[in-house]
């Protein structure tokens, strides 16, 4: 998944400001406007887009807030960075507002496993997040959505702001397609036939970094889309549960023959990478593949990076995606998964700016510019997707979206493997087969969960 989550510019409207501006504050937050200084702490993960966002949304807020000062605190997901920042942020109790991944209903096993949750998850669980449920701005959000990414019995965690496309979304060049007479493939085979041509004229056909994982995003983006093949899109998080059911049971397993098939289509297309891809960054992808306008017609990445390889080559005429898995173009679609999500720590020192800060950031026109910058697709339910050009491919289909399948529960701390093939290690990226890559998964789960 995913590492980066940019975030555009925020503009508050004068009559925002003016109703903020009149919100009654809390004990904690009583030196707001009273000439006394009060520090309202954000945090989120580190992002050229997100960062801007925020401070533009802070210099907002602050105007609005005589005598608060919005601090801003960031790290890198690399290395562990960002969790230990949240974490340290948390135990200390000096964050207000904290950027976290939406949990989604996937994150909370069912009590007869005896399986604790983990990360966001395990937040919720232990009641160290508010429940904003009933705060005025939750409105504004489609609430099947929200209490799918962020509910848990009753309650709504967080606002989740953002969600993309990452499993098995691709970017293209317009121009370099047309340069060779093809078309955006819509079956599995087209794709492959689309990359053999490219290959024999002499190109790279993806980019991708594989130093980051994200070639795991062909692996998960067939696999969405061979299982919920003839399903329809509100039926997704009954498949990811029933799947997790039969894998804890013992009914279902890595070995299964659909995964043998996954991981097949997987490696062919592994065949049309970038032969460095294992030194790639996720970080500079992006920017290096749009700048090669003659090489890599297609970049393996997230939806979320439209803004970033724009500015690294603002005549590129882009376009996104999502990989084709199968033969059956109806098959072939969009899986999304909710991503950056808003929430409150009950330790929060000025909850009620806190909510307002919130508030300011969900007013629609503010959103909706949001989403423009961002490539995101919406969450709130009278804000259409952004139309930037690049997303006509993606805003067409999303009639029958889904949310991505959730991996089969396993515990906290459990190995990568447990949760499906250990992509570093599969051939052609790493030196071990298809099967034994299966093999592998298979026993990592059992022993995870006790069997």
């Amino acid at each position: 998944m995913r590492t980066r989550t940019p975030v555009a510019i925020l503009v508050a409207t004068a009559a925002l400001a003016s109703v903020l501006g009149g919100c009654s504050p809390s004990s904690s937050d009583a030196g707001a406007g009273s000439g006394q200084k009060v520090t309202l702490t954000v945090a989120e993960w580190t992002n050229p887009g997100a960062v801007e966002f925020t401070k533009e949304l802070n210099a907002e807020f602050e105007k609005a807030h005589p005598g608060v000062t919005v601090k801003l605190q960031t790290a890198p997901t690399a290395n562990a960075a960002w969790q230990q920042l949240w974490n340290s942020m948390l135990q200390s109790k000096s964050v207000d507002v904290l950027a976290q991944f939406a949990p989604t209903q996937q994150g909370f096993a069912p009590d007869y496993t005896n399986l604790k949750p983990g990360g966001s998850s395990a937040l919720v669980a232990s009641g160290q997040l508010t429940d904003l449920k009933d705060q005025p701005f939750m409105k504004k959000y489609d609430p099947e959505v929200q209490a799918a990414a962020v509910g848990y019995r009753g309650g709504v965690y967080g606002v989740m702001a953002a969600q993309y496309v990452g499993a098995g979304g691709l970017w293209y060049k317009k121009d370099l397609l047309a340069k060779h007479g093809l078309s955006v493939p819509t079956t599995y085979q087209e794709f492959l036939d689309a990359c053999e041509k490219l290959k024999k004229a002499g190109i790279t056909p993806i980019f991708v970094s594989a130093k980051d994982g994200m070639h795991g995003g062909v692996w998960q983006g067939i696999a969405n889309q061979m299982i919920m093949k003839g399903r329809q899109p509100s039926e997704s998080v009954k498949v990811s549960e029933d799947r997790a059911t039969a894998f804890w049971k013992g009914t279902q397993s890595w070995t299964d023959p659909v995964y043998r098939e996954i991981s097949k289509r997987h490696t062919k297309i592994m065949e049309y990478i970038e032969p460095n891809a294992s030194g790639v960054s996720q970080q500079t992808a992006p920017g290096v593949w749009a700048t090669r306008a003659d090489d890599y017609p297609f970049l393996l990445d997230g939806s979320w990076d439209g803004l970033t390889i724009q500015q690294a080559n603002p005549k590129l005429n882009l376009g996104f995606f999502t990989l084709p898995g199968t033969d059956d173009p109806a098959a072939n679609r969009v899986a999304f998964k909710p991503d950056l999500t808003w929430v409150v720590p009950t330790s929060s020192r000025h909850k009620d700016l806190a909510m307002e800060w919130l508030a300011m950031f969900s007013e629609p026109d503010n959103y909706k510019k949001w989403l423009e910058k961002t490539g995101s697709l919406s969450t709130q339910t009278a804000v259409r997707n952004t139309e930037l050009p690049w997303m006509d491919w993606l805003n067409a289909r999303m009639g029958d979206a889904f949310p991505q399948l959730s991996d089969p529960w396993t515990p906290a701390g459990a190995p990568i493997d447990a949760k499906g093939p250990d992509l570093y290690k599969m051939t052609p990226i790493g030196g071990d087969s298809i099967d034994t890559i299966l093999s592998r998964s298979a026993s990592a789960y059992r022993k995870s969960v006790g069997r």
